[in-house]
């Protein structure tokens, strides 16, 4: 387990060296762009069309001692969708401010980086969108996060209780990095939140840590 967990991480810190690099290079573009201007590309785009639709998400967990609850969760999405000057459209999630201030006929401008659409300007309101390096940076953190688990429970524990109990302690871990991982991720490319952004990041990622590390670390204090 120890053997394994090592090398899952020596896999995925190979296959991030290079997203990280051009996160890196994405980053300082951004904060080129931000002190001087002319960093990323522009290009104007027409406002085609918007909705607003929502997602239902049902996740079923059971606990340490068999308890079976099931939670239901639903979103809210706001897409806008664009249409470029050679006629292509591009439909993307954005934000409640973006959204409202988009209107359909509307003009808008894109922000590029090596060709690729990382922003959305609609009236001064500006929606980021994470470029392919970084979201590949997140996938690969993401696999070294679960390498850390196989290590740690190689260094710690090492006892096999159950092919059910695996499986949840895998999905309590994985859990619990979603959201630091995600956030490592963005905060590479775009600098770390601010003001009452920073205080929502904090409170979200207690919640995504503390919740599935609770449910952990009873099945591991039931095995004890």
């Amino acid at each position: 387990m120890i053997a394994l967990g090592l090398g899952v991480i020596m896999v995925a810190l190979t296959g991030a060296a290079d997203p990280y690099q051009q996160t890196r290079q994405f980053r300082e573009a951004v904060v080129c762009d931000q002190d001087a201007g002319g960093c990323l590309g522009d290009e104007p785009v027409s406002v085609v069309r918007r909705r607003t639709y929502t997602t239902t998400t049902t996740t079923t967990n059971t606990d340490a001692n068999g308890h079976t609850y099931t939670s239901t969760s639903t979103t809210t999405h706001h897409e806008i969708t664009w249409r470029r000057a050679n006629g292509s459209q591009q439909a993307r999630d954005v934000s409640s401010n973006v959204y409202n201030k988009a209107k359909e006929g509307q003009p808008a401008t894109l922000r590029l980086w090596r060709q690729e659409v990382v922003g959305l300007e609609v009236q001064g309101e500006t929606e980021w969108f994470l470029p392919e390096a970084s979201t590949a940076l997140g996938v690969w953190l993401g696999v070294a996060f679960f390498g850390l688990g196989l290590l740690l429970w190689g260094l710690l524990f090492g006892w096999w209780d159950g092919f059910f109990f695996l499986v949840y302690r895998t999905f309590c871990w994985m859990f619990m990095g979603l959201v630091p991982v995600a956030t490592a991720a963005h905060t590479l490319a775009f600098g770390w939140a601010t003001g009452g952004d920073l205080v929502i990041l904090i409170v979200v990622c207690a919640l995504f840590v503390g919740i599935p590390g609770w449910m952990l670390f009873g099945s591991i204090h039931e095995r004890w």
